[in-house]
């Protein structure tokens, strides 16, 4: 599933963020640059009024690539509080002696490396961020004036770059002057989260002050793609990989995009990053069982429509499957118009 993050410089910009339901609020001062730097101090005072609310992240400001000024400038913003600390990869300077400087830094912080698509960066870049411990990556763009993310960076770059952040098991931030046509456009890339602040504000002016009713616009647009995106989405967990293609191959042929866990943290951690219309759990697999799974899954309070799946040759093992959570009890061999007929089922 794909968050909104918004980005603010202020107490005042943070609540009314704050108020509209964002999922990050990112704290920057878009008059000093692409990535502005706040005030330490102001930074505090904000972290201290969201009071875990909402993530917060701050940028450390447009620094040069020099390994000992970024790390001065990301302690210094980490000792603020906030959830996460973004630095930008500015063309030139020492990249690596950076990396691997920022990398003896705890890793119990969240640093978010982010990437200026109009600079055309090595994405190779991905993989060192990875080894370092960064705990995500972000794309945008340096020149606010060169139009948004999509007009200066190919489907294909952007779709690349998503790619090496999702293998690598990084947060995937999309972002650089998006407007609200381009939520569509980027939302089946998956990313983690879209970044916005210019199509938040008055006239599309990213240094003007913040409408709450463009707010509410990008969010709700978001959320909508999220919920058009779930539509048709399956996911399937299983440890048996002969099962996982032969019910993969049958919800394919029907119309379904469909995505495959081997166990039931598997599935979690699935389900935590996506919207499914529906999931189908085998009860039995190692690491973590389909009752195990779903049983954490409830505890979540997560209502997504889910079935297991067996070969119920012990007739107690239905009551205690629905006794745990589950909607529904599938029995092996899956019956292909009983299936559809329950994904469909409102």
């Amino acid at each position: 599933m794909t968050g909104m993050l918004a980005s603010v410089n202020s107490v005042e910009e943070a609540l009314q963020a704050l108020s509209a339901n964002v999922d990050i609020i990112d704290l920057k001062q878009p008059a000093l640059g692409a990535l502005g730097a706040l005030e330490t101090d102001l930074v505090k005072t904000i972290v201290d009024e969201i009071d875990g609310r909402c993530p917060v992240s701050a940028t450390v400001g447009d620094l040069p690539m020099q390994p000992e000024l970024v790390y001065r400038a990301v302690e210094a913003m980490a000792e603020t509080g906030v959830d996460y600390v973004k630095i930008g990869f500015f063309p030139g300077g020492d990249w690596q002696g950076t990396i691997e400087k920022l990398a003896t830094l705890p890793q119990t912080l969240n640093l978010i490396a982010v990437l200026f698509a109009d600079t055309q960066p090595d994405l190779a870049v991905v993989d060192s961020l990875a080894d370092a411990g960064f705990k995500g990556v972000m794309l945008d763009t340096m020149n606010k004036g060169n139009g948004s993310l999509t007009q200066v960076m190919a489907k294909t770059g952007i779709a690349r770059f998503a790619g090496l952040a999702k293998d690598r098991q990084l947060l995937c931030g999309l972002a650089g002057s998006l407007r609200l046509d381009d939520i569509a456009a980027l939302m089946p890339h998956q990313p983690d989260y879209l970044g916005f602040r210019g199509a938040l504000c008055q006239e599309h002016n990213r240094t003007a002050q913040l409408s709450r009713s463009s707010i509410m616009q990008i969010k709700q647009a978001i959320d909508t793609q999220n919920l058009l995106q779930a539509e048709n989405r399956i996911l399937i967990a299983d440890d048996s990989e002969i099962n996982r293609l032969i019910l993969g191959n049958m919800l394919e042929l029907s119309g379904y995009t469909v995505d495959a866990a081997a166990d039931g943290a598997e599935a979690l951690q699935f389900i935590s990053e996506n919207r499914y219309q529906m999931a189908l759990i085998d009860l039995s697999m190692p690491v973590m069982s389909g009752l195990e799974m779903i049983k954490i899954l409830r505890s979540r309070h997560n209502p997504l429509k889910v079935a297991a799946i067996s070969t119920f040759a012990d007739s107690n093992q239905k009551t205690e499957a629905l006794a745990a959570g589950f909607d529904y009890c599938l029995t092996r061999p899956i019956d292909e118009e009983q299936l559809v007929a329950l994904i469909n089922l409102r």
